[in-house]
C-alpha cells in the first residue's frame, strides 16, 4: 500500500476470505500517491458517519454505494486526474489518488463536513490507569491474516503473518513511495474495537457491528487498558469505559483502529 503512513488514523476492517482493508483517515494531512484504492465494504460508513468524513472508493458491490449515502456518508467514486493508474500494478490494484486533488471534488460538490468534525472516540492526556507489559501486540482476525505490532522507541512497528502466502512466518508490513522506497509501517496509538459479525443484507458481505456494546483495548507506548466501547447509533462516537467504568481517554496521537470480530478474533500482548 501507498498513503497509510500519511493518514492521520487508520482503521482497518475485516472483509471476505478472512483478509483485511484499510480506510485511511486524511483529517489535516494529505498525500499525492495514495493506493491502491478499493472498494467499499459495509463497515466504511459506520467508522466515517460521526466524523464527518467523505469515502473516497473505487465503487462497490451493487446497492451498497446508495446504502452509504443514505447512511449520510457522501461518497466519490473513480474519477481522473483525482484518480490515476500507475503502470507497475496490474487492475483492481492499481487505481490511486491525490488527496489534495480530492479536497478539491469534495468542495466542488459541496459535500458538507461537520464543523469541526467529531472524533472517532474521546480523546485526552490526562489517563492515569495504564498497565505495563503491552511491547507486542498480537491482533488475529482469522486463520488468514494476523497482525503483529512491536515497540520501536514510543512507536509500533507492523508486521504480519499471511496466511494466503508461502511463507507463514511475520514479515514486515512495508509502503511503497513514489520514488519506490520502503519503510515500515507505524503507529502511535493502537485500539481494537470488538464486534460481532453480521452480514450485510445488501451486499451478503461479513461485517462487523460498531454498534452496541463490547471489549475494547487500547495500546499506547508499551501501556494497555482493557475495557468496554458503547455506541447506540453510527452518528454518535463510540464511548470506551475501563473495567472500573471509568471513561477511557486515548492519547492524541496517529490512530490505529482495529474493527474486529468477537467471532475468532484475538488479541494478545506481552512485554517482550
Amino acid at each position: 500500500q501507498s498513503g497509510p503512513q500519511s493518514a492521520d488514523a487508520v482503521v482497518e476492517v475485516l472483509v471476505e476470505g478472512g483478509m483485511t482493508r484499510f480506510i485511511n483517515i486524511f483529517y489535516q494531512s494529505d498525500t499525492d500517491y495514495h493506493g491502491p484504492i478499493r472498494s467499499a465494504r459495509p463497515t466504511d460508513p459506520t467508522v466515517l458517519r460521526p466524523v464527518g468524513g467523505v469515502l473516497v472508493a473505487s465503487g462497490a458491490t451493487g446497492g451498497l454505494i446508495p446504502e452509504i449515502i443514505d447512511m449520510g456518508v457522501p461518497v466519490i467514486t473513480d474519477r481522473r486526474p483525482e484518480y490515476f493508474r500507475i503502470s507497475s500494478r496490474n487492475a483492481p490494484h492499481n487505481l490511486y489518488a491525490d488527496t489534495e486533488l480530492i479536497r478539491e471534488i469534495v468542495d466542488e460538490k459541496g459535500f458538507p463536513f461537520n464543523a469541526p468534525p467529531g472524533p472517532l472516540y474521546s480523546f485526552g492526556t490526562n489517563q492515569n490507569n495504564w498497565n505495563s507489559g503491552a511491547n507486542r501486540v498480537t491482533i488475529k482476525y482469522s486463520d488468514f491474516t494476523t497482525i503483529i505490532w512491536k515497540l520501536d522507541g514510543t512507536k509500533y512497528s507492523r508486521f504480519i503473518i499471511d496466511g494466503y502466502a508461502p511463507s507463514k512466518e511475520p514479515v514486515a508490513h512495508n509502503i511503497i513511495n513514489r520514488d519506490e522506497t520502503t519503510q515500515i509501517l507505524q503507529t502511535e496509538t493502537i485500539a481494537v474495537i470488538q464486534g460481532a459479525i453480521y452480514i450485510d443484507e445488501a451486499t451478503t458481505l461479513p461485517s462487523v457491528l460498531t454498534v452496541g456494546v463490547g471489549p475494547v483495548y487500547i495500546f499506547n507506548n508499551g501501556n494497555y487498558i482493557e475495557g468496554t466501547w458503547r455506541r447506540n447509533d453510527i452518528r454518535e462516537p463510540f464511548d470506551f469505559y475501563d473495567d472500573e467504568q471509568n471513561p477511557i481517554f486515548v492519547p492524541p496521537s496517529k490512530q490505529w483502529v482495529h474493527i474486529l470480530p468477537l467471532e475468532n478474533g484475538q488479541v494478545d500482548w506481552s512485554s517482550s
